[in-house]
């Protein structure tokens, strides 16, 4: 039988940026640039899953989905430097909404 133990609270924040913190919009777009592992200018899923793990997300996978279902408005399956605001404001509300 699987046994649940609950993380400290210490150990709860060190994972991820630290809770309630504002970011400016250049902030979360200095993360995502930095998450452009290839340097092609585009970020692909892998990357903005990469980035929400920096942005302490719990799911960054489905965020990562999600995020890239809403901004790849040409639907290439990647956000381009056009797309990059919409990315901006979809971190933007997640992080209002965990507050």
């Amino acid at each position: 039988m699987p046994v649940f133990i609950p993380l400290r609270e210490a150990e709860f924040k060190s994972k991820g940026l630290p809770q309630n913190i504002g970011m400016t919009k250049k902030q979360i777009r200095d993360i995502l640039m930095k998450a452009d592992s290839d340097g092609d200018g585009c970020l692909s899923k892998d990357e903005l899953k990469k980035a929400f793990k920096e942005f302490g997300s719990r799911m960054p996978c489905w965020r990562a989905y999600s995020c890239l279902r809403k901004a790849d408005t040409n639907h290439d399956g990647k956000i381009s430097i056009k797309e990059i605001d919409i990315v901006v404001d979809y971190v933007l509300a997640w992080f209002q909404s965990k507050n």
